[in-house]
């Protein structure tokens, strides 16, 4: 059973329609229960650090509703799970974060260059609080 994107008509301009079966679905719920006991937290603190019901996301980890789940929810859900962001974090450093390491092709200058080692220093916080368990520190 498959269930079609629902972020619009499939006949828009440069639209395309996107399938995602139910076990795609499962897998997302599979993997948010991996990024959370990874990072050593139970159910009840990541769910709280979400501001989410822990059955919820207890069901979700077993793949019940997680079709329901929009892309910034899932984002949400899976910073949860990691470290707290630092006092100077903005909201729209996390499309940075994604970008990965080498993702930053050109610097251009001294204040950019400072940037992305900042950005780093928080993917390297994530990346060693998933591979030793949950930090209660802050990159600064």
């Amino acid at each position: 059973m498959c269930s079609p994107e629902r972020s619009g008509p499939a006949d828009a301009p440069g639209r395309i329609l996107v399938f995602v079966t139910d076990v795609e679905w499962r897998h997302a719920g599979e993997q948010l229960h991996h990024l959370r006991r990874r990072a050593g937290m139970s159910i009840e603190e990541t769910s709280s650090r979400a501001g989410v019901d822990p059955v919820w996301w207890a069901a979700l980890e077993d793949g019940v509703g997680t079709a329901d789940v929009d892309y910034h929810q899932w984002l949400e859900l899976v910073k949860a799970t990691q470290p707290p962001r630092p006092e100077w974090w903005d909201e729209g450093y996390e499309h940075d974060l994604q970008l990965g390491e080498g993702g930053v092709v050109s610097v251009r200058d001294e204040q950019e260059r400072r940037y992305w080692e900042r950005i780093a220093s928080v993917r390297a916080e994530i990346r060693c609080h998933y591979e030793h368990g949950r930090s209660d520190t802050t990159t600064g």
